[in-house]
């Protein structure tokens, strides 16, 4: 019989140090509360020097309803010795990463004033907070720490974000480079930080618009403007001083540029990686090179005939490591085969159930630092030595979220009724066997975004009730090529919305779900679809919760129009997605829920924040004013001081509440 660690061993052919750190803690009976799944997490990030001595975990000590932030730091040869313990303080955290062997950067977001009061204003009933993000940086044993910035008075005390590394080198190696807003010139700047003195000195002013810069050995060489969701990308070769205008491309939901994302400069002077979307005959998105000096772009890099590559590695020196994509999980096409083989082994010891990702590693990649994280894997940090095969955790998050508290995943393949190939995950209570189980439809934002083999704690805490969640990626869906995505088109109100109803078939005909207790939820684009949803098969819902989801297609295109421009980037993409109110009336009215509210059965759930930007709070109160026209049952709820999920964790855990709640009222 194989053990675990005998997998690891053979895959590497290389002996495993038996693990010196136990992971496991005692077992709470009976399913995790919603104070466990939603608590903020208490491992926060890892890294390791570039000589591989020396090792850093970022934590949170959060017991008894406190906060104390904290730094360890270990001998990487030594972790069995107990770590030193750098005190941050009450505050939030964020990362750490770094710079070379002598000195670590900690990211520190602070929330109270100096009388230890939540910093912010009162707004209706709530409090608009004030979040302040700065860096602070001690030596390789946690001491001469030294705030970043020290030396401009005006901007530490008026800037709320002086958190912004563009570049960990610059021409002094005790330097990195900084971007942050300068009041003389009424812009961004470029900034030399000493990480020793945290003396900022600028040294390049951005225009107007600009918004973020990319560096190569300290000298920008690529340059962001942006106007609300349209950026523009100039480009300057090294030993050039003049700027040039390449291309202007939308920026989506998740702050990446629509067709072609920029990922890192390469270890080629004036050269970068890219993932750039399919292009002519080829569907699938891949990482090329794109030189600033011609324009010129690549060769695709690691490209697969199935899935996107969005993602790519590169060290220090710009060398690539590997490219990055998502199957179901966390997929690294590695480099070096040496290395690619212990990949294989690590993430084989984990019985392939988890995602296995790259956090950091040494100058020669002898050692990692690996997240592993899965459905029933909250999150764990794990040291990696590559000579002694040695796997060793470092930290793990929320111990008392052990496997068999956590619901499984399974991954179905369907086929929707057109035969298009889709895929949707089931994750299932635990300790179900063969009962019948309500089940929750769960649809995903975007939409041009992506469901993935992964812990969701929402999905975990309708599966603490004891209910199945079903989570699809539905044509128009990213990470499956441009087709995939472009199928959406103009369709959300029937071809996305069949797929959803061929998953939950498919998954109806694979396990024993009660289907007198079927419920939708879903938060942006998936609260459209909820809504949707219970429009399109109202018999099939018993309850419905749209948080933050558009109801009004024409509204939501107007909103769009108002704030970006009828000639923007933006605009046009919408159009293309939604359809066109000019040209689409009549699938427009078919396909907004609004319209459609005296279809709708099953009792709903409304959610929004009154501030949000990208799907106006008024399309759920709109579709509140159609339900309660239509005399259907509705309950809504407005966030005063919250924008677009995601909110703030009081509020989230709320959020997640009410829809529990109200999900169980209707099962019941």
């Amino acid at each position: 019989m194989f053990s675990r660690r005998g997998l690891l061993a053979s895959a590497i052919a290389a002996p495993l140090t038996a693990l010196t750190h136990s992971t496991l803690a005692a077992t709470p009976a009976g399913p995790p509360s919603l104070e466990e799944l939603l608590a903020r997490p208490t491992a926060l990030d890892a890294a390791i020097t570039p000589d591989g001595g020396r090792l850093a975990v970022l934590r949170m000590d959060r017991s008894d309803g406190g906060r104390n932030a904290f730094v360890t730091l270990s001998d990487a040869d030594k972790l069995n010795a107990p770590p030193t313990q750098v005190a941050i303080g009450d505050c939030e955290v964020e990362k750490i990463a770094w710079v070379n062997n002598e000195r670590l950067l900690v990211w520190v977001l602070l929330d109270k004033d100096a009388k230890g009061k939540v910093a912010g204003r009162p707004w209706k009933g709530d409090v608009l907070t004030q979040v302040t993000r700065r860096i602070i940086s001690m030596d390789r044993s946690g001491q001469n720490l030294a705030l970043l910035f020290a030396n401009q008075t005006y901007a530490l005390n008026t800037r709320r974000n002086l958190g912004s590394v563009v570049d960990l080198k610059s021409s002094d190696p005790n330097c990195i480079l900084m971007q942050a807003w300068n009041s003389q010139h009424g812009a961004y700047a470029l900034y030399r930080v000493n990480i020793v003195t945290g003396e900022a000195i600028l040294q390049e002013m951005g225009a107007f618009s600009t918004d973020s810069w990319l560096t190569q050995d300290g000298v920008p060489v690529l340059r962001l403007d942006s106007t609300g969701s349209s950026v523009s990308v100039y480009a300057r070769a090294p030993g050039e001083t003049a700027w040039k205008f390449f291309r202007k491309f939308r920026r989506d939901e998740f702050d990446k540029l629509d067709g072609m994302d920029f990922l890192s400069v390469s270890d080629k002077p004036g050269v970068l990686y890219a993932s750039i979307a399919g292009r002519e005959t080829e569907d699938k998105a891949s990482i090329r090179t794109f030189d600033v000096r011609t324009f010129g772009i690549g060769a695709p890099i690691g490209a697969r005939p199935d899935f996107d590559v969005t993602g790519c590695v590169t060290d220090a020196e710009g060398r690539l490591v590997a490219t990055r994509w998502v199957e179901d999980r966390v997929v690294y096409d590695f480099v070096d085969p040496d290395l690619a083989k212990h990949y294989r082994g690590v993430r084989a010891y984990f019985g392939n159930e988890c995602n296995l990702s790259l956090v950091d590693f040494n100058t020669d990649k002898t050692r990692l630092v690996f997240l592993v994280s899965g459905p029933r894997h909250v999150l764990s940090y794990w040291f990696y030595d590559r000579r002694a095969a040695k796997l060793e955790p470092l930290a793990v998050d929320r111990p008392n979220l052990t496997q068999g508290r956590l619901a499984r995943m399974d991954i179905l393949k369907v086929r929707a009724r057109d035969s298009l190939p889709i895929t949707a995950y089931l994750s299932l209570p635990p300790g179900s066997g063969d009962a019948p189980t309500p089940l929750v439809v769960m649809p995903h934002g975007g939409p041009e975004a992506r469901d993935a083999y992964r812990f969701d704690s929402m999905v975990q805490a309708f599966c603490a009730q004891g209910w199945s969640v079903l989570q699809v990626n539905f044509r128009g869906s990213a990470g499956y090529g441009r087709a995939f995505a472009r199928g959406g088109l103009a369709h959300w109100g029937d071809l996305m919305q069949n797929d959803v109803e061929d998953a939950l078939a498919a998954a109806i005909e694979r396990t024993n779900i009660d289907q007198a207790r079927i419920a939708i939820c879903g938060i942006s684009y998936g609260g459209y679809a909820a809504l949707m949803g219970a429009v399109k098969t109202p018999e099939r819902y018993r309850a419905v919760v749209s948080i933050a989801g558009d109801s009004d297609l024409f509204e939501s295109l107007a909103m769009v129009r108002e704030m970006e421009g009828a000639d923007s980037l933006t605009y046009a993409y919408w159009k293309e997605q939604m359809g066109d109110p000019a040209k689409d009336r009549k699938l427009l009215a078919t396909a907004s829920p609004a319209l459609q509210a005296q279809a709708i059965r099953a009792p709903v759930l409304l959610q929004h924040g009154a501030l949000d930007g990208i799907v106006g709070v008024e399309q759920s109160r709109r579709m509140q004013r159609a339900l309660k026209s239509a005399g259907r049952q509705v309950e809504y709820i407005e966030m005063p001081t919250e924008g677009h999920p995601m909110w703030k964790h009081p509020n989230h855990v709320q959020m997640v509440t009410r829809s529990v709640a109200h999900i169980a009222k209707a099962f019941a």
